[in-house]
Formats: C-alpha cells, structure tokens, sequence
C-alpha cells in the first residue's frame, strides 16, 4: 500500500514537470512563428539555423497538439527544404554546388521533419543523395553557412557536424547508413577530443543513447541554476539547455528526474514575456554579445528539449 502511494505520487509530480513544460513551449510559439515568417519575406533565406529549427520546434508542438496552426505553417516545409532559398544562392549555382555547402541546412530539416507525413516526400530521398556524395576523404561532412565562425575550436565544429549527419541518415526508415562511409566517418571521429561545447557532449550522447557514461558527461555540464550553457564553460542559456534536455530524453532519462526538473525550472524562470531566451551569440566575432540569431535559435532548441521532455519515461521513478 505505501508503495503504490509513493508511486502515485511521484507519478502526479511528472505529469505537473510535464504540463509545466509544455506551458512554458506554447508561449514560446508566437515569438518562432512571428520571427521566422518575418526572416522568410526579409531575408528570402532558409539558412543553416533560423528555418530548420522553426519547422523542427513546430513539428514538435504539433505532436502535442499544442499547435492549432500546424497546418499552415506546415506548408513553410516545401519552401525551406527547396535548395534555391539555401543561403541565398542563385539558381546558376546548382543543386550540387549549393547541397555541398549546406550539409547542415539538410541534416536538421531531416531530423526535424514531421514523421507523421507518409510516405516520406520526394526531397528526404534527394537530400539522403547529396549528403552521401558530400563526405569528404577524412570521413568526415563539412560544417556550412556562420557554423566554422563559432567560438569552439574549429575541428570541433566539423566533428558536431558529422555526427549530426550520422544521425540524420540513420533516420531514415529501412536505410543502413552505407557500411564503408560509416566506418570512415567513425576513424574521422575516434580521433576526437573532448568538446569544448555541450552540443558536442549532446550530439555524441544521441549517437550512443544507451551509454550511460556519455549520459553521464552531459549531465556533469549542467550548471548550480539548472541549466547548460551552448559553450560548457559559460553561464547557462536557453540553447545549451535545450540541446541537453533533448538528448538526455532520448536517452531514457525519466522525465521526473531531478536534472530535467531543475532544466524546466530554469527555462521557466529565464523566459522573457515574449516567449523568447536572450542567448549569447556562438560566433566567436560577437564577443558573447546577445544576438536575434542566437536568441532564435536558443528558442527553438528551449521548445525541442522541453517537448521531448514527457515523451520518455513517464510512468519511471523520479531520482
């Protein structure tokens, strides 16, 4: 009888963690919605970061029927995953040219695509394409567009890149990663130091989510306010904190567990009216001055953690 009062009651303090996150998401929606829409008309551009993590935050609050919109902004997809709104680019420089240097811009709209969309449309098969020919000779993918500006060491940036790479092509459904490229991409990455940046530390986690002691290494980055910074070292924000939270679901850590709780609390505390986090740029130029990139980008990454935050787990044990 005590236990299942002590299992009742920790199950009612999950579902308040889980419907507190989801509150804290929803009120981040209008602010993506509004400033990606606003970077779609302004700048005619998907880029590497402001699109793909709009339509993966979205497709997240769709799930959760959190978005009564969804099927407008769905229709954002096929514009973004169009490679003539890559960078800018113009149609001259062709499909091959333009996919080489926006291996990222692929990578997250793949991860980030709504999965409830059967079959898969034409471009997740034209993308799986590209990004198969573009591995270079070291095993590795070229990082794109304001990613090798970052404030991390640079072959750091390009280990992220390729093992996010790794996880998109393992997404597709009934598609082994081809086995030479994979081992390749491995050799590339066994030769790793430990990263200066949690999405290193994140990525690395979703690659091996059963891994305990990489599980482990993420959960030591997490700050005394609850929260990760994107560069380890530094005060924590909303994308690091995200990056986290997302990873450290996928890995089946309950979603009652005390590290999640207090990230939920501290993206509750640190939410501006508007629905956004202020985040410090990653470009190493901005000298950790908050940015409208950054900040967008933390945003969404706040929304993907905290939604992926009941979806693992629900009925375990807290810690």
């Amino acid at each position: 009888m005590k236990t299942r009062v002590i299992f009742c009651l920790l199950a009612a303090m999950m579902a308040a963690s889980a419907e507190e996150a989801l509150d804290i998401a929803k009120r981040s929606l209008p602010f993506i919605k509004e400033k990606g829409l606003a970077w779609i008309e302004d700048r005619q551009c998907a880029s590497c970061h402001q699109i793909p993590s709009m339509l993966w935050s979205l497709n997240s609050a769709a799930r959760f029927g959190i978005d009564p919109e969804h099927k407008e902004t769905a229709e954002w997809t096929p514009w973004a995953t169009d490679w003539r709104h890559w960078n800018q680019t113009k149609d001259k420089d062709g499909v091959d040219k333009v996919s080489a240097g926006n291996i990222d811009t692929m990578v997250w709209l793949l991860l980030g695509r709504d999965a409830a969309v059967s079959p898969a449309p034409a471009w997740t098969g034209e993308f799986r394409a590209q990004i198969l020919k573009n591995q270079q000779p070291d095993g590795s993918w070229k990082a794109g567009g304001q990613l090798p500006l970052g404030k991390r060491p640079a072959r750091e940036t390009v280990e992220v890149t390729t093992m996010w790479t790794l996880l998109a092509l393992k997404s597709y459904e009934g598609e082994e990663v081809p086995a030479g490229l994979q081992k390749r991409a491995e050799e590339f990455l066994a030769k790793a130091q430990p990263g200066a940046s949690t999405e290193w530390h994140v990525v690395r986690l979703l690659s091996k989510p059963e891994d305990t002691a990489l599980c482990d290494a993420v959960l030591q980055l997490q700050h005394d306010d609850g929260g990760w910074a994107w560069l380890a070292k530094e005060p924590s924000d909303a994308f690091g904190t995200g990056l986290a939270l997302y990873a450290l679901a996928k890995s089946g850590l309950p979603a009652g567990h005390s590290a999640r709780k207090k990230a939920v609390a501290f993206l509750k505390t640190t939410q501006t009216p508007d629905g956004s986090w202020p985040v410090p740029s990653t470009r190493k130029q901005d000298k950790n001055k908050i940015n409208k990139t950054a900040t967008y980008w933390g945003t969404a990454w706040a929304v993907i953690g905290l939604l992926e935050a009941p979806r693992k787990n629900e009925a375990a044990a807290s810690e």
